[in-house]
């Protein structure tokens, strides 16, 4: 369905600069609202429903600003969907590469800037309950151009829709028809526009069902509270007692359940009942209350496990319930932008730059979420693999800035150098370990010679070189494994099913001596220290 607003094509300066919709004391747009809802019942909530669906949707608009006062859990849940979509970054773009449609992207962001955008989403995404909110402009013109000077939320009982088509909002004058506004007034936002009537697609339809029910459990619950654990009293008469020695009694029975004493004939008697248990009794309107609340959660934010912790919740489910949720969310974001590409940003470019002026694009940012602990695992695989990834990428994907020159950072402890024996040819990456292939793109940095060396390190070099070729012919399987890949998980799978086909033979023979080697050396050393 598509909503509309009348407009004209010259919109007059009076109407543009003065409040249309200002409540007053008195007459339809009253500030002051008697909300009756906690003397509702059933019956009477279907026929605000009722009425509601045929138009006449006053109390419906009134109970459903006044269910988010008294229903604690309601209010929580709604408000925290509706921070969600206020609080996001606003995001203004130009239609295409013309210089009129930057310079109307530009005029757009920096009115955008000037208004108070949060407080404006807020009350716009009031239409989430009751199925569509509106907000009147107040325009003043300063430096020869047209600016919003305020953003003023209005209640959606002050306005109606045409009784033909139900698709164009008017303010409410005591007639059937409504009067017309004026183009360029109002900021209308529908996120249910698919429904019949705006009111249809608010949630606050099936939230008020929820709050009737959940009442009538809490009012029981608070008398069962008053009494739990007291005695029943019972008094007791015989059939001769008059009307006045009832009457005694009863006074009597009531003085007793406050007071604790009372005062009766001595031919009357007054008998306590001690109570059982009454646990069983008490669940009772627990468990219909969190029922209410469960299917409130469900109804606002599509899932429960992130309001209620449940006895068998799990942290899988509560992602797979966060993920419906931000779907919730996507959607409210993109309506929102929306409304206020077509009914803020449309008639600012239209009264500041012309009709045809390209509208800028307006879009609310939800930023995606990602897993950086398991990211952080598959870079470092990968780069161990001989995949090269650049620097740059990983600090945008985390966030770090690019030190400063002589900056102080935090880092890996460097890959110890292998040292090469005077007139020894070097081999480049040698001995890089898997662990420090990230730092593969880095210039690499020669070791200042050994300047006394001994027989243990021209040994080591020996064994360096040696294991140069058995490690490169490991690593070469490895890299064409990387090379064929077309997905991380096709990777995965590739390493894990060639890990017990690497030709390792060179290779351990290399490891074994090096191993014997490095505990040569250490003998060697502390022969030197005790000499």
């Amino acid at each position: 369905m598509a909503l509309t607003q009348t407009q004209t094509p010259t919109p007059k300066k009076q109407d543009l600069t003065t409040e249309l919709a200002r409540p007053s004391q008195v007459g339809l747009r009253n500030a002051w609202t008697w909300r009756p809802l906690a003397t509702l019942t059933p019956a009477q909530v279907a026929d605000i429903l009722r009425r509601a669906s045929q138009g006449d949707a006053a109390d419906y608009l009134v109970a459903a600003a006044d269910i988010e006062e008294k229903d604690l859990h309601y209010r929580a849940v709604l408000q925290t969907r509706k921070l969600a979509v206020a609080g996001l970054p606003l995001v203004v773009s130009p239609a295409d590469d013309s210089a009129l449609a930057t310079k109307a992207a530009d005029l757009v962001r920096a009115q955008f800037e000037a208004l108070d955008m949060t407080s404006v989403n807020l009350a716009l995404m009031d239409a989430v309950a009751r199925g569509y909110a509106v907000a009147e402009l107040v325009w003043a013109p300063t430096g020869g151009q047209w600016q919003i000077a305020h953003v003023l939320a209005r209640e959606p009982q002050w306005f109606t829709w045409d009784r033909d088509t139900g698709c164009e909002l008017r303010l409410a004058d005591g007639t059937l028809q409504g009067a017309e506004l004026p183009p360029y007034k109002m900021v209308l936002h529908a996120p249910g526009a698919h429904t019949a009537t705006p009111v249809m697609g608010g949630i606050a339809r099936s939230a008020l069902w929820a709050w009737v029910f959940k009442s009538y459990a809490m009012r029981d619950w608070a008398r069962f509270c008053e009494l739990f654990g007291q005695p029943v009293r019972i008094g007791k008469y015989d059939a001769s007692a008059t009307p006045q020695d009832v009457a005694i009694l009863r006074r009597a029975v009531f003085e007793l359940g406050s007071d604790a004493a009372a005062i009766l004939p001595q031919s009357m008697a007054v008998e306590l009942v001690e109570s059982g248990s009454k646990t069983a009794s008490a669940e009772i309107y627990a468990r219909l209350i969190d029922y209410m609340d469960a299917q409130v959660s469900k109804c606002v934010l599509g899932q429960t496990l992130t309001t209620d912790a449940g006895k068998t919740g799990s942290l899988a489910q509560a992602r797979v319930h966060d993920g419906v949720r931000e779907d919730l969310l996507k959607y409210d974001a993109r309506a929102l932008a929306q409304t206020l590409r077509t009914q803020l940003a449309a008639p600012l470019v239209a009264l500041n730059l012309g009709p045809g002026a390209p509208v800028p694009l307006v879009a609310l940012y939800v930023a995606e979420p990602e897993d950086l602990a398991a990211l952080h695992e598959q870079v470092i695989g990968l780069a161990g693999a001989g995949l090269g990834v650049p620097l740059r990428w990983v600090r945008e994907k985390w966030g770090i800035p690019e030190p400063e020159a002589g900056e102080a950072v935090l880092g890996a402890p460097a890959a110890p150098a292998v040292p090469v024996a005077p007139g020894a040819p070097a081999t480049p990456g040698a001995a890089l370990p898997v662990a420090h292939a990230v730092h593969a793109a880095q210039p690499e940095t020669k070791p200042d010679p050994d300047p006394d060396p001994t027989p243990v390190s021209y040994l080591s070099q020996a064994m360096a070189r040696q294991a140069a070729p058995a490690w490169n012919q490991v690593l070469a399987q490895v890299q064409t494994l990387v090379a064929s890949a077309q997905s991380l998980p096709e990777l995965r799978e590739a390493l894990l099913g060639a890990y017990g086909n690497l030709d390792t033979t060179d290779l351990t023979l290399v490891m074994g001596l090096g191993t014997a080697v490095a505990d040569l050396a250490g003998r060697f050393d502390v022969a030197q220290e005790d000499q």
